[in-house]
């Protein structure tokens, strides 16, 4: 690996994660296309992205467990929907049409920002917790989220926000930290079955992991000093940005 390519893997962490860091998702619709640009295969750009992300959801976690922003009553439901749905995604043997569910994806993103624009207090004011019958929803949603995000994951991100803004009532930085611990495990798990399978190029992994955790710590860090509402409206450009890319460019 030439020096330059080792840097551009460094910088690609970093950026990628500062996005996750900020938005709580977006930065494997970056990091994985550079990743083939540079000759991975996309089932290795994948796997490989995904260790780079450990790194960057450890970032986070070192400054959101400092914040108070995690709502933890939510955690270990979370964690355990978010892990098995994780395994399962890493080890789905069915063949899917990735490129349509990517164009799913960011269509879905697109649908839901009106509300999000409409709704100015959503993800800004902290709402009652959801009633049992929206959190079983929630829950229901956010396991089939874990699962994509296990084998997947681009733009998945994205997507839990609008779930824990609009139905579990959190802000977009309570949301941002609290998945975030959930997502350690799912990543954790996914990366361990990745490697089994002999999918993750280290020599990029481990650069792209530097990277990441400082990419990742620097997202959260400016998202708890800024606020909800600077959050919001990164959050808003993101979700544009990488909506129309996933339905017109895959």
């Amino acid at each position: 690996m030439s020096i330059v390519i080792a840097i551009a893997v460094f910088l690609t962490g970093i950026v990628a994660s500062f996005i996750g860091g900020v938005t709580s998702g977006g930065g494997g619709l970056l990091s994985i296309p550079i990743f083939i640009f540079l000759g991975l295969s996309p089932d290795v750009a994948v796997a490989t992205n995904r260790l780079g992300t450990l790194g960057g959801v450890t970032g986070t976690l070192v400054k959101f467990f400092r914040s108070g922003k995690i709502v933890y009553r939510y955690v270990i439901p979370l964690v355990i929907v978010s892990t098995i749905g994780g395994v399962i995604g890493a080890n789905l043997l069915v063949d899917i049409d990735k490129a349509l569910l990517l164009k799913v994806i960011g269509l879905v993103i697109l649908a839901l920002l009106p509300i999000v624009l409409w709704k100015k207090d959503i993800g800004i004011l902290e709402k009652n917790r959801a009633q049992s019958k929206m959190l079983f929803l929630g829950m229901i949603l956010y396991f089939f989220l874990s699962v994509y995000d296990g084998f997947l994951g681009m733009g998945g991100g994205i997507l839990v926000a609008y779930l824990f803004v609009m139905i579990l009532g959190f802000t977009y930085i309570q949301a941002n930290a609290t998945d975030k611990v959930a997502v350690f495990f799912n990543v954790l798990f996914s990366v361990i079955i990745f490697a089994f399978h002999h999918l993750i190029n280290y020599y990029y992994g481990i650069i792209f992991i530097a990277g990441s955790l400082i990419g990742g710590y620097l997202g959260a860090h400016i998202a708890i000093k800024k606020g909800d509402k600077w959050v919001r409206a990164v959050f808003i450009i993101v979700a544009i940005i990488f909506g129309i890319k996933l339905v017109f460019f895959g």
